[in-house]
């Protein structure tokens, strides 16, 4: 709205030029003071009604001016709050018509852009964040500008708390934090394998590189963490697996080796000594037999090479034969076995042969490691949607630290009291694969010196 003071002094100050213009002119025209009084009287009429035409004109044209520009005002503010669907509405063809289809213009870019950028930021988040491998990004003052998903399940820390701090400060790490400081110096990628102790050992195999600016120097670095720690265990545990191979396989060799030569030698001339000589070499050849099978079934069993022969087993035969095996030996020990299974017991869907091996291999570990006048249970009973099968023993047992181990191949609690009983180190792992190919679970439970007990479930057969 115009300034009502502004146009009182300049509508006064125009009169009273004009007045004065009038009197001066009157003088020379020699007219008489009534004549000037008449003429000022006129002339002022008309300068006031041009200056309220000119006001109303004025006031008109500034409100429709200042409506369009407080309508720009109220979307220019909400546009800082994201909101850009108020457009300005002027039907005008002059510069604030223009400066208004300009301003509308101006936001329907900004809004496509905004959204292009919002949906590029959200997809490369949707995919930092899917990503197994962590990332982690700096920038040239050594802030956190990025931090996914994965980043925060390695070093236990939210990306909220990491983003903007200092490096350092989120990971404190002897050998990181100096690739980080060196690769933001010299701009050379680097590859190195570390080893995290946050929740659990981890080894990592982190790729950091530089992003350069246009000159070429530096101004972030981006780490990409890869976890390693399963493919070094499965190396691990494939070294060992070939170190204990190569073990179990040349003690029998060697022994079977040196009484052949013995033999040779003249032993074989000797009735006692060569029939003595020939029953270690053929309790050796039988060890190197269940060692060879084992392996191949294990292997088979793992590549899913062997077909399951699923049908309804009643487990209270299948435990009756397993049991009525280990009988003698478990008589020249002085040891009892006990079947605590009721006759009713559901059938399970299995495949009955490999029952049979789970049993033997389970009773077989309790007979060899239950000391003399021992006892051992087999018990049975309906669980959930299943059956639960337990074998306890009241032997030397099992140390905690060893229990997660136990199903591992060729691993032993204590290796030369194994070689001593004749165990290849296979059962457990044999029975435990069986056991997950059926779709059940086993497990241990253990104390030293009161005994172990092993538990696996199976399903229940539907056809009974």
């Amino acid at each position: 709205m115009p300034n009502l003071k502004i146009v009182w002094k300049l509508f006064l100050t125009q009169t009273s030029l004009i007045i004065i213009s009038l009197l001066t002119i009157g003088l020379y025209a020699g007219l008489s003071f009534k004549e000037h009084y008449l003429i000022a009287c006129v002339v002022m009429l008309a300068v006031l009604l041009a200056v309220l035409i000119s006001l109303g004109i004025g006031f008109m044209a500034a409100r429709r001016m200042g409506k369009t520009l407080t309508q720009m005002t109220q979307a220019a503010r909400k546009m800082v709050r994201g909101d850009f669907s108020e457009l300005i509405r002027t039907d005008s063809k002059d510069e604030i018509g223009d400066l208004a289809r300009s301003f509308n213009a101006m936001s329907i870019e900004l809004q496509n852009k905004i959204e292009t950028l919002t949906k590029e930021i959200d997809e490369k988040q949707a995919i930092l964040s899917g990503m197994i491998e962590g990332v982690i990004a700096i920038d040239r003052n050594q802030r956190i500008i990025l931090f996914n998903s994965a980043s925060e399940g390695m070093f236990g820390v939210s990306s909220y708390r990491a983003l903007g701090r200092f490096h350092w400060e989120v990971i404190r790490h002897s050998r990181l934090n100096p690739l980080f400081q060196e690769v933001l110096e010299t701009g050379v990628p680097k590859m190195e394998e570390l080893i995290l102790r946050y929740g659990g050992e981890r080894i990592l195999r982190v790729q950091a590189a530089a992003i350069p600016t246009k000159k070429g120097n530096p101004w972030a670095v981006v780490a990409v963490f890869h976890d390693i720690t399963q493919i070094r265990n499965l190396e691990k545990i494939r070294k060992e697996f070939v170190a204990n191979v190569s073990h179990e396989l040349r003690t029998p060799l060697t022994s079977i080796k040196g009484f052949v030569e013995t033999l040779r030698n003249g032993a074989v001339n000797d009735p006692e000594k060569s029939l003595r000589f020939l029953e270690i070499i053929e309790k050796h050849t039988e060890r190197l037999n269940r060692l060879i099978t084992d392996l191949l079934n294990l292997s088979q069993i793992e590549r899913g090479k062997i077909e399951m022969d699923l049908k309804p087993v009643n487990l209270v035969d299948v435990t009756s034969r397993v049991i009525s095996n280990f009988k003698e030996t478990a008589d020249q020990k002085g040891q009892k076995i006990k079947a605590n299974i009721p006759p009713v017991l559901p059938h399970v869907l299995a495949d009955e042969e490999r029952m049979e091996t789970v049993m033997e291999n389970l009773l077989d570990n309790a007979v060899k490691y239950t000391p003399n006048n021992g006892e051992i249970t087999v018990s049975a009973f309906e669980k959930d949607d299943g059956v639960q099968v337990e074998v306890a023993d009241t032997g030397i047992g099992i140390p905690t630290n060893s229990l997660p181990r136990i199903f591992e191949r060729f691993y032993r609690v204590d290796k030369a009291r194994s070689r001593e009983l004749g165990g290849t180190g296979l059962g457990l792992s044999i029975v435990k694969h069986i056991i997950e190919t059926h779709g059940g679970k086993v497990r241990a439970e253990s104390e030293v010196g009161k005994g172990s007990r092993f538990i696996f479930n199976l399903p229940k057969s539907p056809l009974l």
